[in-house]
């Protein structure tokens, strides 16, 4: 609405200018249109004068004419000069005045031979009259010829007479339609010049009101901003300032008016703080940092937005103090670095923790496999001298040594694992579900396993690594599904989060969800030995693999109802191999 009120003022005030132009435009054009009308009027009348003087004069010339024949007077003859010349200007005028009238026009050339012949009649007869002799004369007197060429040229006048006080009326007509018109226009113009020119003043005054609101509405929020605000001038001086001012720096604000602004900026500061004031950048806004001294001799530190305005000789700032910020930074600065140096040290642990593991599982590997062929030499060769005590505690030590065996390859593994740099390529991962089945046909030997395979997209990976994956998670799908029949093991996609994410899943004893956090820890078991083998070490080398592919992995469990693993991957995709032979769904494969 505001918006509206500051563009309609100027837009009315024009409008009433423009109509105002207007209608004089339009009243000038009606009152040249009456003068021209008048001026018509006016040549009509001379017209009619002229026609009369057209008739009077050819009565002074058949007066004179008459008077001459009649009295003998010779100065009837200088009358008859006279009059013929006046009356030759007077046919000589209203050709002149009638150029616009064709009719007219036509009507003097047909009267102007009449006219001509009649003057000549009249002056045959005087020159008759004086070379009579008396009887003669006497005679002339009697008959004065010409009367019928008289009347001829008097019904001519008159018919010209008529038709120029037709025009005249016409012509008056119209000069009154003009005048009444110009009238008129004038009264509408006026009337509606009065009303544009209120209803611009009262667009005015409510946009007086207006920016009186805004201006209002300004310095509230000039005074209850939570930003140091202010006007500055190119003097160096400030001109507004709002009340946060002195409730940052402790100063009143009659204070920092009263003195040059630079004298409160830290000296380091004052070059930035005088090139912001004097530098207009491209969008117009100047940010930067300084610091303002404070009532007890500190310094605050202020991040500034400043809008310089050259012409008008002002600055535009909003600050807002960051001094509590800047130390909280420092802070978190101080503690990343440590944590950096502790991270490095955790890596640099980490790597010697690994090459202890590898030395000791290298190390473990000959003791071991001379413990289990010494003990398998001692069951083989000396088995009938023992006793059933002594068979069973050499396959326990047998079946501990194996174990060990295992736990050392898993370790071996698992650090192999850590240490491997990850190659990714872009690879469908069904092949490599196929293959992992395929291998995993021995440990399915006389139970019933139904692997269900929904399509699996394209991931960015490391094949070798991600095998792996598949191959714990499977291996132990079978394992913990031993009670199962049929056990149903099934991997395919999902969604989680808007994350696509590959799961393992099967209809196994499952586990309790409350010792989750124990999976993926080295050595953690959440079933017994006697009833499920394993090492504790392949969930571990799973979650390894997982995170140096950038994705995770979590499990979802019921005890006796199965488990389900997820996992993601960077670089996963919607589409399938070219040469995959199968349609999407799924792929079934009982063992």
């Amino acid at each position: 609405m505001k918006r509206y009120l500051r563009n309609a003022a100027p837009l009315g005030i024009g409008i009433s200018l423009l109509l105002v132009l207007g209608a004089a435009m339009l009243a000038f054009r009606n009152l040249a249109e009456q003068a021209a009308d008048a001026d018509w009027v006016a040549q009509t009348h001379v017209v009619i004068e002229r026609l009369e003087l057209l008739r009077s004069e050819l009565l002074k010339v058949e007066n004179a004419r008459r008077g001459y024949v009649i009295t003998g007077d010779v100065s009837f003859v200088a009358r008859l000069s006279s009059a013929r010349d006046e009356l030759q200007k007077t046919l000589g005028a209203l050709h002149m005045l009638t150029a616009d009238n064709a009719a007219q026009q036509k009507r003097l050339e047909e009267l102007q031979p009449v006219i001509q012949q009649r003057l000549d009649l009249a002056e045959r007869s005087v020159t008759q009259f004086r070379s009579a002799r008396p009887a003669d004369a006497e005679q002339a007197r009697q008959t004065l010829p010409g009367a019928q060429l008289t009347n001829k040229i008097l019904d001519a006048l008159d018919t010209l007479t008529g038709a120029e006080q037709e025009l005249l009326r016409q012509r008056s007509a119209r000069a009154q339609q003009s005048a009444r018109r110009s009238r008129i226009t004038l009264v509408l113009g006026t009337v509606t010049t009065i009303a544009l020119i209120l209803a611009a003043f009262a667009l005015l005054r409510r946009e007086v009101q207006e920016r009186a609101r805004a201006e209002d509405d300004v310095n509230r929020f000039f005074n209850v901003s939570a930003d140091l605000l202010c006007v500055a001038g190119t003097d160096g001086y400030f001109k507004r300032l709002n009340p946060m001012w002195e409730k940052v720096l402790g100063f009143p604000v009659s204070h920092l008016l009263s003195k040059p602004y630079l004298e409160f900026v830290h000296p380091d500061d004052v070059a930035v703080t005088r090139s912001a004031a004097l530098t207009s950048s491209t969008t117009g806004i100047e940010s930067f940092e300084n610091r303002y001294r404070t009532r007890d001799g500190g310094y605050r530190w202020l991040n500034w937005n400043a809008s310089p305005d050259p012409q008008r000789g002002f600055v535009y700032g909003a600050a807002r103090d960051v001094t509590d910020t800047k130390a909280a930074h420092e802070i978190l600065e101080h503690l990343n670095a440590e944590l950096e140096a502790r991270a490095r040290r955790l890596e640099e642990t980490n790597r010697e923790l690994e090459a202890f593991t590898s030395s000791v599982a290298h190390d473990l590997r000959a003791p071991l496999r001379h413990v289990d062929g010494f003990s398998r030499i001692l069951e083989e060769e000396h088995g009938a001298a023992l006793s059933l005590e002594g068979k069973q505690l050499i396959t326990r030590v047998r079946r501990a040594t194996q174990h060990m065996g295992e736990l050392v390859d898993d370790l071996l593994n698992l650090s192999r694992v850590s240490r491997r740099e990850v190659s990714p390529v872009v690879t469908d991962l069904n092949p490599l579900v196929r293959e992992v089945i395929a291998g995993l046909q021995s440990a399915c030997q006389g139970r019933r396993v139904d692997f269900r395979i929904s399509a699996l997209p394209f991931a960015e990976c490391d094949p070798g690594l991600i095998r792996q994956v598949f191959a714990n998670l499977l291996a132990n799908a079978v394992k913990f599904t031993r009670p199962r029949d049929p056990a149903i093991i099934e991997v395919g996609q999902s969604h989680h989060n808007g994350s696509r994410a590959i799961f393992v899943r099967d209809n196994g004893v499952g586990f309790s969800m409350k010792y989750a956090d124990k999976l993926f820890g080295v050595f953690q078991r959440l079933h017994r030995p006697e009833d499920f083998e394993g090492t504790g070490v392949g969930l571990v080398t799973v979650q390894r693999i997982i995170q140096k592919h950038n994705g995770r992995i979590w499990a979802e469990a019921e005890v006796d109802r199965g488990a389900a693993f997820f996992f993601t991957l960077g670089g996963l995709e919607d589409r399938r191999s070219a040469d995959s032979p199968r349609p999407p769904g799924e792929l079934h494969a009982r063992i």
